[in-house]
């Protein structure tokens, strides 16, 4: 039984921060008192002067395993960069080989995950013309949410194409399941690549005009009236358009049930980051303009953006500039370990995000809409203690040499940044996994979350 209490620290709450102790008992929150007082029979963590957090929930991963391509990302190695960045449940993303479109698939996954992982995890179930008749099963087994693209993806992983994607929503109707959806139109946003492709185009900022914004807002409005239209829950990924924005803002005051993800890299860079960084820090959506990134964080303070996932997925470098011309190149990239760091220096520092609001977007919200809550999500009594301790104010340069992630390079996209704000520590069930640069858990300590509800 462990039972800690984690003194004098700034705790944030989903409506508020207050300063007092933190107590843990058998893993789970017990609850908060005042500051300096004591409890006999508990271990005393001091953190005094810092911050805790409720443990990141990523709602956007791609460990790679299993995989003959596990050699990018694996569950030993990518749980515990996750754990290095503050992140205490990863929610895996169906495109493994095989790919989570039925059992064989789910128990390959979790079997490897529960031998591997140091922090938690849940997982993605897919959603392609293959695999229809298997959701309910998979929603059986607790996945969280099943995973479309709308775009083209890849012969083990197909696109779903509008007649998949409705007899998706009929079938998860049944079950209040959740549809999230990769939202670009197919056919025109592989036109524009494979035209710029042709004319081996060398400004890399043309991605943005390759896979324009009307091409994302056309597929999020097709998505939206599919589901509202099927009174289904709809979950649209890696948002990044101010456009897209306004569209689903006003499609949640209708009252259509409809969730929306960004990632940090659509909040931290614009497509002038491409002219830099090249295929390395090529992914789809593309980015976007500098005034869309400004316009994509006033949807990040009114709630319309729900949840920020990382979308990491890494590739060794050789692989991004395999083919020789940008446009052919693999789209994604890794870097969760940096998510946190980014936001707390572009959102809580520089443009005043409160803590909460920040750890609603990557926390608790996440728990709410993919049915981990209330084991998940909060640092409110009777939670898991997933808990991270944060510097807020530790000044620090990232160094993607040192990532703890299986690939490590210094064209990871977020090597040589300077952030504030920096996890110290992170607790998963009330136990310490990692500590200031040293991971302090067995492998295969780290387990399965179904879907509670």
């Amino acid at each position: 039984m462990n039972r800690r209490i984690f003194k004098n620290g700034l705790i944030v709450l989903p409506d508020q921060v207050v300063k007092g102790s933190l107590v843990v008992d058998d893993g789970v929150i017990a609850g908060i008192v005042l500051p300096g007082i004591s409890l006999v029979g508990y271990e005393e963590v001091e953190v005094s002067g810092k911050v805790l957090m409720p443990g990141l929930i990523d709602t956007h991963v791609h460990m790679w395993a299993p995989s003959p391509l596990d050699y990018r990302e694996d569950w030993n190695y990518g749980s515990k960069c996750a754990a290095s960045g503050g992140i205490t449940t990863i929610v895996d993303m169906p495109l493994s080989v095989p790919p989570v479109l039925d059992e064989e698939g789910f128990r390959l996954k979790r079997s490897l995950a529960e031998k591997e992982s140091v922090v938690d995890f849940a997982f993605w179930g897919g959603l392609t013309p293959k695999n229809i008749d298997k959701m309910s099963l998979l929603n059986e087994l607790g996945c969280v949410a099943y995973k479309g693209f709308m775009s083209f993806a890849n012969e083990d992983y197909p696109q779903v194409t509008d007649e998949f994607l409705v007899r998706g929503m009929k079938e998860v109707k049944k079950f209040d399941g959740l549809i999230g959806v990769h939202a670009e139109n197919a056919e025109v946003a592989d036109f524009g690549s494979r035209e710029m492709a042709e004319s081996n185009c060398h400004d890399y900022a043309m991605h943005d005009d390759a896979r324009p914004w009307w091409v994302e807002l056309e597929a999020i409005q097709r998505a939206v009236l599919f589901a509202k239209a099927n009174d289904v829950r709809l979950y649209i990924c890696h948002m990044t358009i101010e456009q897209g924005a306004a569209f689903l803002k006003q499609a949640k005051a209708d009252r259509t049930n409809v969730y929306v993800e960004t990632c940090p890299q659509y909040l931290l860079f614009d497509k002038t980051f491409l002219r830099e960084k090249g295929s390395y820090a090529k992914c789809n959506p593309p980015y976007r303009s500098r005034e869309n990134v400004e316009r994509l964080w006033d949807y990040v303070f009114d709630g319309t953006i729900d949840t920020i996932g990382s979308d990491h997925g890494p590739y060794r470098d050789d692989e991004k500039v395999k083919a020789g011309n940008f446009w052919l190149e693999y789209s994604g990239y890794g870097g969760f370990d940096a998510m946190l760091a980014g936001l707390l220096t572009e959102g809580v520092h520089k443009r005043g995000l409160s803590l909460s609001r920040l750890t609603n977007l990557t926390s608790k919200n996440a728990a709410d809409i993919m049915g981990l809550a209330p084991k998940k999500g909060s640092l409110l009594p009777g939670s898991d203690a997933d808990i991270i301790v944060v510097d807020l104010n530790k000044e620090w340069v990232f160094d993607g040499t040192k990532s703890l992630s299986k690939t490590k390079s210094v064209n990871n996209v977020y090597h040589g940044m300077n952030f504030k704000g920096k996890v110290v520590q992170t607790y998963v069930r009330g136990e310490l996994v990692y500590d200031e640069g040293q991971i302090k858990t067995v492998d295969g300590y780290g387990e399965y979350i179904p879907r509670q509800s």
